[in-house]
């Protein structure tokens, strides 16, 4: 009896497909990968389009549309979709090796499926000319750019902080701006007052009845 033949999964993703891809996505191309092996959330053989490329030193930063989600893997996770899998033949050995690579085990009906991996929350506050700033990143896909945050909102921040010298480093800039600004308020009002002053000497006075 001939030996029959495994298909297996396509090669992972080489660096020379990681560039490839980075090429394609430069050029307004998504290029379509295959997932190579099932995981609790996609099943192996699950095929999508690359949208973008984060920071390799994440590690998973291919990110792979799939339906409405978008989802990183590693280059290792990933092949090229259409590419030739590879095959080889039965033999006693290869089959130990298999029962002995058992697969993941099937969650049992009802139990609940982990959440999907989401890249790591980065989360900047700065403190610059006199005001505060806040921006986010999601691995290397920036969420939201720097924008205006109120000093009321680092004060209520400052109360849940944990490390002392953090707390005490945001109350003290948050009090400092705000001695700034309530100086600058206070010559605000020397001026004014000394601007109405100067005013009333406009004002005509009434002349004197003689006798």
């Amino acid at each position: 009896m001939p030996a029959r033949r495994a298909a297996t999964a396509p090669p992972a993703l080489s660096d020379e497909d990681v560039r490839s891809i980075r090429a394609k996505l430069a050029a307004g191309e998504n290029p379509r990968v295959v997932v190579r092996a099932a995981s609790a959330a996609v099943p192996a053989g699950t095929r999508g389009n690359v949208v973008r490329l984060g920071d390799p030193k994440d590690g998973e930063y291919i990110v792979v549309r799939l339906g409405k989600d978008e989802v990183p893997f590693a280059p290792a996770e990933l092949g090229i979709s259409g590419r030739p899998a590879t095959a080889a033949a039965a033999s006693p050995v290869r089959a130990q090796r298999k029962a002995a690579e058992s697969p993941r085990p099937r969650r049992a009906a009802g139990s609940r499926i982990p959440a999907k991996r989401v890249p790591p929350l980065s989360v900047t506050l700065r403190f610059s000319a006199g005001g505060w700033t806040i921006e986010a990143q999601r691995g290397a896909r920036r969420l939201a750019r720097p924008s205006a945050l109120r000093p009321g909102a680092v004060s209520a921040l400052a109360d849940h902080v944990e490390d002392e010298a953090l707390r005490a480093a945001l109350v003290e800039t948050v009090d400092s701006s705000r001695a700034v600004v309530e100086a600058e308020r206070a010559a605000l009002r020397e001026r004014l007052q000394a601007a109405e002053a100067t005013l009333r000497d406009y004002d005509v006075r009434p002349t004197r009845k003689r006798n």
